[in-house]
């Protein structure tokens, strides 16, 4: 079967499919690129990576045959900060406020006005432009029960993409030392977040053939009493959920645990927040300390640069961390704060700005590179399935088309892809080896209803918000 000849919405029909391009980048080893590269994947499983002439003999005329002479194979990119219902908020919230007005003042309250409807446009408006983009793999900050959290699940399982779901955790009202910063439609009860989060972790972990998992999204300390964080540590430990939150991304933060003698490290260990599949965003304002304490027990820390810098919070010192060996991944955020979830757009901004504060020779592209693809993977505890291709690993793939003015000459791909490329030059995109875009285009959400519906339940949210401000 040629690319011309790719299937429909139908996929379960696809077991094995070969990937032929002008380079395939493993990401298994650093500065390893392949010329004329091939990747063979048979039921959903990587079965081969390496030259084309050593492919011979490994496919037939009845496997889907994905043929670029100008494409560039590499893992599926993996975002590890989303917040799926912020899609639709993008462009309304103005630039101008730091994050906690921001947050009080605009986005709380925009979505504390969803309903289900809402959350599930926002959802799928998000997945779109991820597939589209090139990302295989997303963790989501945490579903509010508005939302309708079991229509967002269907949503993203019937999208084809690999999720970490994670459900929101609160029982106060705050940020940080801000009292009741949370307006009342974002309040949710403690015993009832616990408890939806295991009704969430029962449906959907392990659906998708194990495409779906179920995490717990803590709110910011200050909005989460001491009581919770000790019940959300044992919890998780106890069903083996990861566990997402923001950490240390404004001064504010830093000031509240000031205030109880702490550091953000020390408060998270008090609690027993810290080690694998404990990944924090953010982390702008880390001490050295901090970043000692995450290095030692493999404390995961996503960096977003886009949000950081577009809301004034400062820059993480990710050349520091990852000096420290401490896992960074990458995250693009929401739709207000960057306001994009293309991740190849987030790779060169993450570059750019650490080779600004270090130097060009303390950054590379690679190393933005191994950020969006294997380190993702280990913040999820996912390592060993995906973020590299290497033969026994998922089938997790993204084709980038290097053709057309802004890709040319042909050079570095690595260089080209975190330099000069961005999402829109995503040809080809497959999750556990099946197809979820071709030639641009998603196979499995109808885009034209997809955009259609976000525009009108923005109108709708909107609407409310602007009647609740008169």
């Amino acid at each position: 079967m040629t690319r011309s000849e790719a299937p429909a919405a139908d996929l379960s029909k696809v077991e094995r499919v070969l990937i032929r391009g002008r380079a395939v980048i493993p990401v298994s080893k650093r500065g390893l690129v392949i010329s004329k590269g091939v990747v063979l994947i048979d039921n959903g499983e990587i079965a081969y990576v390496g030259e084309q002439e050593g492919s011979a003999g490994r496919w037939s005329k009845d496997d889907l045959v994905i043929d670029e002479p100008y494409g560039v194979v590499l893992p599926g990119f993996i975002d590890t900060h989303v917040h799926l219902a912020q899609a639709l908020i993008r462009g309304f919230v103005p630039d101008s406020v730091t994050l906690i007005p921001w947050l009080r003042d605009w986005v709380w309250r925009l979505q504390g006005l969803y309903e289900h409807e809402d959350g599930k446009a926002s959802a799928e408006l998000c997945v779109l432009e991820m597939l589209r983009t090139g990302t295989t793999t997303f963790l989501e900050a945490g579903l509010h029960s508005r939302y309708g959290i079991d229509g967002v699940a269907e949503s993203v399982l019937r999208s084809g993409i690999r999720a970490m779901l994670s459900k929101k955790v609160m029982d106060m009202k705050g940020y940080a030392t801000v009292e009741d910063a949370l307006p009342e439609g974002m309040v949710e009860d403690g015993e009832e977040c616990i408890e939806q989060f295991l009704d969430a972790r029962r449906k959907w972990s392990g659906a998708g053939g194990g495409r779906l998992d179920f995490w717990i999204g803590l709110r910011t300390p200050g909005a989460v009493s001491d009581e919770m964080f000790e019940r959300v540590s044992e919890l998780a430990d106890e069903t083996g959920a990861g566990v997402t939150m923001h950490l240390a991304e404004v001064k504010e933060d830093l000031r509240y645990f000031a205030s109880r003698g702490l550091t953000p490290a020390t408060f998270l260990r008090r609690f027993g927040l810290l080690g694998r599949k404990r990944v924090y965003v953010h982390c702008v304002w880390l001490s050295e300390d901090d970043m000692d304490v995450f290095a030692e027990t493999g404390t995961s820390v996503v960096h977003c640069p886009s949000s950081n810098a577009k809301l004034g919070s400062g820059v993480a010192p990710v050349v520091r961390m990852l000096d420290k060996r401490v896992n960074v991944s990458l995250g693009c955020d929401g739709g207000p704060s960057n306001d994009s979830y293309d991740l190849v757009r987030e790779m060169k901004v993450a570059a750019l700005f650490q080779k600004a504060l270090h130097g060009p020779d303390r950054f590379t592209a690679w190393d933005a590179l191994e950020m969006s693809t294997v380190n993702g993977a280990r913040a999820l505890g996912l390592e060993d399935l995906i973020g590299s291709l290497e033969v026994g690993k998922r089938g997790d793939v993204v084709v980038i088309r290097t053709k057309g003015p802004s890709l040319t000459p042909y050079t570095d791909p690595v260089s080209l892809i975190v330099y000069a490329a961005t999402g829109r030059d995503v040809a080809h995109v497959l999750v556990d080896g099946q197809p979820v875009v071709m030639d641009g285009k998603v196979l499995t959400l109808d885009e034209e209803e997809v955009l259609r519906n976000a525009e009108e339940r923005f109108e709708v949210v909107k609407e409310k918000f602007l009647r609740a401000r008169t």
